[in-house]
């Protein structure tokens, strides 16, 4: 008897495809979220669930639904995963560690570029009709020669302190693990306390996992610390 699949989202029929050849699949064929009512339903005999981003596992989850093997996720971030009750029934969870590491640093660049060139500013101006010709405005900082605070250095903060080494950027970054010295050396990067780091950056960006020691890291005493803007 084969073994029962039940997918939470919309997957590329290759996949289904492929699964099928080993097990019996449960497909969600839609393009919307099932509730949480409608996937205990499908999953309560389940012997593996492949997971989203928008989905919630908790340990009230997983005990209805006893044949759970194992819970595959499709992301990198598992903050609304229960992956401690996961351990404790014995129930393997996984994730893609190194999903979205690029378009992440690449969005948070581009981020940064729209901020300090007020570029929505801009198209707002454009798509409103409010563009009268040349003004001495919106010029911006720029993001060449600025101080970037990373607040945990891991494949997404690497990834974007790699590519805005090309801006001139000199980069503060606060993890408890170094980067190694031809890493800093390439980057510009110093690593350094969080007071430093709030207080000499001109922009900061965290970088890391929910965690009960990461939750509110950033509040309004450490944020009270930053440069003003």
């Amino acid at each position: 008897m084969k073994q029962k699949i039940v997918l939470t989202h919309w997957v590329h029929p290759e996949i289904i495809d492929y699964l099928q050849s080993v097990a019996d699949v449960v497909p969600n064929m839609t393009r919307d979220t099932m509730s949480r009512a409608e996937l205990l339903e499908r999953a309560k005999d389940a012997d593996a669930l492949m997971v989203f981003m928008p989905d919630s596992i908790d340990d009230d989850f997983l005990a209805s639904c006893p044949k759970l093997k194992i819970v595959g996720a499709a992301l990198k971030g598992y903050d609304n995963f229960d992956v401690d009750a996961c351990t404790r029934r014995g129930i393997w969870f996984s994730i893609v560690p190194d999903l979205l590491t690029i378009p992440t640093a690449e969005l948070t660049i581009g981020l940064l570029l729209g901020l300090t060139r007020h570029l929505a500013e801009g198209d707002r101006r454009i798509r409103t009709h409010g563009f009268n010709g040349w003004r001495p405005e919106l010029y911006g900082t720029g993001l060449t020669g600025r101080t970037l605070g990373i607040i945990g250095m891991g494949a997404v903060g690497r990834a974007i302190a790699k590519r805005l080494s090309s801006f001139d950027m000199r980069v503060l970054y606060c993890d408890d693990i170094a980067l190694n010295q031809e890493q800093e050396k390439a980057w510009n990067a110093r690593q350094v306390s969080l007071d430093e780091l709030l207080s000499s950056s001109d922009f900061v960006v965290p970088m890391l996992p929910m965690t009960p020691q990461t939750l509110h890291l950033l509040n309004a005493e450490t944020i009270g610390t930053m440069r003003t803007g």
